[in-house]
């Protein structure tokens, strides 16, 4: 063993990726001899507990489990017993019992304070952009809008109205609470304010070491996905979705993404407004699951369909991301989640995109700059690039494909060869796409730009930019033409009704099979986001 703590911990750390016989055997006594030490402090613990969630996900035999389990449970009770500086010190990490501390939206805090198990308390204000006299002003009843016209700062407004202290932050929520009808001013609003707030479990299972997803059976691992017929994994015909019901039941799934989301300080839209029906969860090879998820309605996209994933290692949240699904087309971003770095990145990013390119008939994926080193040093520094080109991604510019082939065919040739950060910058000029059809460069999948530019267009041409004016005639051209499109008895449904109708007058849509698909696509954008694919796929002639 060892002889320091510090010393046993780098062992550890340079084991623990070592899936062989060997590796498994080093890894297991480096964590026995950790574990009749007392845990490590400061930094150290938050390096500690990393390791175990990454052996968590990536156990190589029951015996290795059990000890992770083990010091998952010894953590647990000593950071209930810490003082509360010394859990301060470790804020952010994801610890039981410890804190959270971020800024979430207006809807996401409401669900947060709705949580018995949860403490939600205010922690700071950020920049604020907006003070809170003016946004009370609008929520108030207006007998007491005078409280907020005598320049008082927040504590002393609050105090005026007579909110405790306590309820301040409740307050403010329910205040903005208000405005629910008009959901994005409500959001600018509450945003503006730039309120903090320190989250903290009152349970273990609030806690990156128990928040899991239940899963059918452990995978043992012991070796290493790395080299893989990228796609061959994408075609590979995708298992029905597991029944939510039980353990697996939609709200357990529920409550396992938003918890990841808000014990790692994130959160994304489709997180935040997740619709309960297009809950799926794929159980995928080697321990992998990963979770579908689209938006309620009134918070949808016009057009595209912005669907949310989260992907999990042997019960582990490793990874989310999402994808802007829009026909043939979609944009697509992913983050592992640190601790689980070193692992099966690869694989793990092919089966997130097998599971979008079967459950919606996506056959160009593209991925954004930013994700591989645009005003994003780490990204360059880690040579993010060939990660996307490994697994068949290319620029979508043709010149900078060609120069990124003669590139990789001179890392090839030269063992140990890495690209310079010059080069590396010039890649991010553009995208890299995947796409599984031999003719894509010459017949693209139709981009979302295309109806958003002649939407435009058509607006301040025919209609001096007046856009009532032009969502009202496309309605009633709609009904001319014999299919008159219904908003849907929903929140948001209007808007849908009127956004699919000044695409279809823009885009001089008039001949009877996409005319008589339009009253379909405006009923299932606001119900189910698959149906709503595949309509719109035979609306592109993309089917």
């Amino acid at each position: 063993m060892p002889s320091s703590p510090a010393a046993a911990l780098r062992r550890l750390r340079e084991c623990a990726a070592q899936f062989d016989e060997a590796g498994r055997n080093d890894t297991a006594a480096a964590l026995a001899g950790l574990a009749t030490r007392p845990l490590p402090a400061g930094p150290a613990l938050a390096q500690y507990h990393a390791l175990l969630l990454f052996l968590r996900a990536h156990p190589g035999d029951a015996r290795l489990l059990s000890r992770v389990e083990g010091e998952f449970r010894r953590l647990a009770r000593a950071v209930r017993t810490w003082p509360a500086a010394r859990r301060e010190a470790l804020a952010n990490e994801g610890l039981p019992f410890g804190d959270t501390v971020t800024r979430f939206s207006h809807d996401q805090l409401r669900q947060l304070l709705s949580r018995s198990e949860l403490r939600v308390r205010f922690s700071h204000v950020g920049q604020p952009q907006q003070d809170l006299n003016t946004v009370l002003r609008l929520t108030l009843p207006a007998p007491e809008w005078a409280h907020t016209a005598k320049g008082l700062a927040d504590d002393e407004l609050l105090a005026e109205l007579r909110v405790r202290p306590t309820d301040r932050l409740r307050f403010v929520v329910n205040e903005l609470a208000r405005l629910d009808g008009q959901p994005f001013v409500k959001d600018d609003l509450f945003d503006a304010l730039d309120l903090f707030v320190r989250v903290s479990g009152l349970r273990a299972s609030f806690s990156k070491a128990f928040n899991r997803l239940p899963m059918p059976a452990v995978f043992w691992q012991q070796d290493r996905a790395r080299r893989f017929d990228t796609v061959a994994l994408m075609n590979r015909r995708l298992p029905r979705p597991r029944p939510l019901q039980g353990a697996s039941s939609a709200d357990v799934v529920m409550r396992t993404l938003r918890d990841t989301l808000t014990l790692t300080a994130r959160e994304t839209d489709p997180g935040t407004y997740l619709e309960p029906r297009s809950l799926r969860l794929y159980d995928l090879e080697r321990g992998i699951s990963v979770a579908l998820y689209g938006m309620l309605p009134e918070r949808q996209l016009p057009y595209e369909s912005y669907v949310g994933f989260m992907l999990f290692k042997n019960c582990m949240p490793a990874a989310y991301g999402g994808s802007w699904v829009f026909g043939a087309r979609a944009d697509f971003g992913m983050n592992i989640f640190e601790p689980y770095r070193g692992g099966e990145s690869g694989f793990m990013m092919c089966q997130v995109l097998r599971v979008y390119r079967q459950a919606f008939g996506v056959r160009c994926f593209e991925v954004d700059a930013h994700q591989f080193g645009l005003d994003n040093p780490d990204g360059i520094a880690s040579g993010a690039f060939w990660f996307y080109h490994r697994h068949g991604f290319r620029p979508v510019d043709p010149a900078l494909a060609r120069r990124a082939e003669r590139e990789a065919q001179r890392l090839a040739a030269t063992p140990g060869a890495r690209s310079s950060e010059k080069t590396l910058v010039a890649f991010t000029a553009s995208s890299v796409a995947l796409d599984f059809s031999a003719d894509w460069r010459a017949r693209p999948p139709v981009a979302l730009a295309t109806w958003t530019d002649r939407i435009t267009s058509h607006v301040a041409r025919r209609f001096g930019g007046e856009r009532q004016r032009a969502e009202a005639a496309a309605l009633e051209r709609m009904a001319r033409l014999g299919a008159p499109l219904r908003a849907p008895k929903v929140p948001g449904g209007e808007r849908v009704a009127a956004e699919m109708a000044l695409m279809a007058h823009a885009l001089g849509v008039d001949d009877a099979p996409r005319l008589r698909l339009l009253p379909r696509l405006v009923a299932l954008k606001a119900r189910d986001v698959y149906g709503y694919q595949r309509a719109l796929l035979r609306f592109l002639g993309q089917a």
